[in-house]
């Protein structure tokens, strides 16, 4: 595909190229752009005498064609190669980079964007097309740009080297770079090849214009992405680094009680962990309006307190327990529920923190201490879905790192929120960040150690509250045994004495 315009200063009224065009090039390899008007539906391959892009030069008088795949522009039909700064930004565009040293200041660098039109942006919160029922893709595109490890991997991603790369993989990261360009021409980024490579990688199960649900798109995807990651010139790991944790499940089985067989104990790991909502009631108010129920969210999580039965399956019953917490977290509020004739959703508010969201009572006790040396997760962003199940509309909160500041993204409108507010809403997938976890996506040490000596004041303390309660145990038998008979009371007396000493 290829840009072509009159003079060279035509270029500067590129904006971003749209969706793929002409049916009749099966390569396609140009769009073009004159000066006074912008063609971005059409594509044609090729540079030769008997090519579309050879034709179009001629009848259109669009001289200059930029190659979408090695950025080099050539003029046709004399077809030599142009070379000019005025080109720098839209091969920027096309093709947005960053160095190391960019992408670990992405989270504590405050970036501005002017679009063409005069537009101000925020590079990392700018909108995204809806392509007709695809603000599934969109909520949850913008989830992951907050996951700082997995974003400045697909930030730094060169697949230049890879043979039979993925394109799932591949237009993901021209997805991320280009919500990142701070130098966009314009404040908006269409993520129509992303989705095309999705519908085609997906058989059809995510596609353009079929709404899906964002938490098995993001199962999709990140198993998608994982695989491709494993490639031996890539070797990463990174959205198990990412979102991976472990959680120890007890199941006991109606013949194993019967037997007295004690429960069977395995470490199951997962990428996000499912929050099963109450029945929402059926009774309505004096005033004939349905009661929305409110409920904190710790109150959900009772369900990993490895305490709480579940019945997995009739016969079988399951206890539940984190046993390794993972950097990013990931909660699925379960809304939706299906009977014999149609899809329900639960409208019931779950009320969460914003920061310090705590999972240490949640931890198995016998999990290694140098395991879990953090357990405080903070938001970072959270999906919603407001109208019905079939016709609603998901939209979603992110945190802005560098300002600290909240935005409500809802496809194209982008706007700042406070974080009151995110916490009033209809969550359905929420995204936690651990709070060892430093601006750059490595693990801050410092917090690390801090928190493992206040876990181990809190051990000590913990401890030393016992030994207090052994004592007064002790000193209440002594008491008792001295209101016995008296021939037993000298010798028990003595006995207790050197249990204590021991």
């Amino acid at each position: 595909m290829s840009i072509a315009f009159r003079p060279i200063r035509g270029l500067k009224r590129c904006v971003e190229k749209g969706g793929r065009g002409d049916p009749r090039s099966p390569e396609q390899h140009h769009f073009f752009v004159s000066p006074l008007s912008v063609c971005l539906s059409r594509c044609f391959a090729g540079r030769g005498k008997n090519t579309y892009a050879y034709m179009h030069a001629l009848q259109e008088q669009h001289y200059v064609y930029l190659n979408l795949k090695d950025c080099r522009v050539y003029c046709l039909p004399e077809n030599y190669e142009v070379k000019d700064a005025s080109l720098d930004d839209i091969i920027y565009n096309l093709h947005p980079t960053y160095t190391k040293e960019d992408v670990a200041q992405l989270s504590t660098r405050i970036i501005y964007g002017k679009a063409l039109d005069g537009a101000d942006y925020i590079p990392g919160c700018v909108g995204l097309n809806n392509l007709k029922r695809t603000d599934f893709c969109n909520a949850m595109i913008q989830s992951l740009c907050t996951v700082v490890p997995l974003r400045n991997w697909l930030l730094l991603l060169d697949l230049s080297h890879v043979q039979n790369y993925d394109p799932v993989l591949q237009t993901l990261g021209e997805l991320m770079r280009k919500i990142f360009n701070a130098r966009n021409f314009k404040g908006i980024v269409s993520p129509h090849e992303f989705l095309q490579a999705v519908g085609v990688a997906s058989k059809k199960k995510f596609r353009i214009g079929e709404q899906a649900d964002p938490l098995q798109f993001f199962c999709w995807l990140m198993t998608r992405v994982h695989q491709s990651a494993k490639h031996k010139k890539l070797n990463s790991n990174v959205v198990n680094d990412c979102f991976q944790g472990e959680v120890e499940v007890r199941t006991t089985t109606a013949e194993g009680e019967a037997t007295g067989q004690p429960p069977s104990v395995s470490r199951v790991p997962f990428l996000f962990l499912t929050l099963d909502l109450p029945q929402a009631p059926i009774f309505k108010d004096s005033l004939d309006r349905n009661m929305i129920p409110h409920i904190p969210i710790f109150d959900l999580l009772q369900k990993f307190n490895g305490e709480q039965i579940q019945e997995a399956t009739p016969g079988t019953l399951k206890r539940y327990s984190l046993w390794r917490l993972p950097k990013y977290l990931v909660l699925h509020v379960k809304r939706f529920s299906k009977n014999n004739f149609y899809v329900e959703k639960n409208p019931t508010i779950v009320t969460f923190p914003v920061k310090h969201l705590d999972l240490r009572e949640y931890v198995h006790e016998d999990a290694p201490a140098d395991l879990n040396p953090v357990a405080k997760y903070d938001l970072v962003a959270n999906i919603c879905h407001q109208g019905k199940p079939h016709d609603g509309q998901y939209k979603v909160h992110v945190l802005h790192a560098p300002t600290n500041e909240w935005f409500e993204i809802e496809d194209l409108r982008v706007t700042q929120v406070l974080p009151q507010f995110v916490a009033l809403s209809e969550s359905y997938v929420q995204v936690y960040q651990r709070q060892d976890v430093a601006p750059d996506g490595s693990i801050d040490r410092c917090v690390v150690e801090a928190a493992l000596q206040e876990l181990q004041k809190r051990e000590a303390k913990s401890a030393a509250v016992d030994d207090d309660d052994d004592i007064f145990a002790a000193d209440s038998e002594n008491e008792d045994e001295e209101e016995g008979p008296d021939a037993e009371g000298p010798k028990q007396e003595v006995e207790t004495k050197l249990e204590l000493g021991d």
